[in-house]
């Protein structure tokens, strides 16, 4: 008796990069704000042709360096 193979249900895939349109929609980040950011080089991106990429990676690392940290309850007065 041959052994039956069980395929898990596939995960849907998502594109590596992004277009701007796309990254709006998934980051929340306006694409205005998207392109102000490349054109400033914040933001890392793939030229392809007359589009910008943009991979997630890239997001999360602008995000690292421009958040700002939260204070504490005690340090707000609350």
């Amino acid at each position: 008796m041959a052994k039956k193979e069980t395929l898990s249900p596939a995960a849907p895939m998502l594109p590596m990069l992004k277009t701007v349109e796309q990254m709006s929609k998934v980051s929340g980040i306006g694409e205005n704000k998207l392109r102000e950011l490349m054109d400033s080089g914040e933001l890392e991106y793939i030229q392809n042709g007359n589009r910008r990429l943009i991979a997630d990676a890239a997001i999360w690392d602008w995000y690292n360096r421009a958040k700002t940290a939260a204070k504490s309850p005690a340090v707000q007065g609350g």
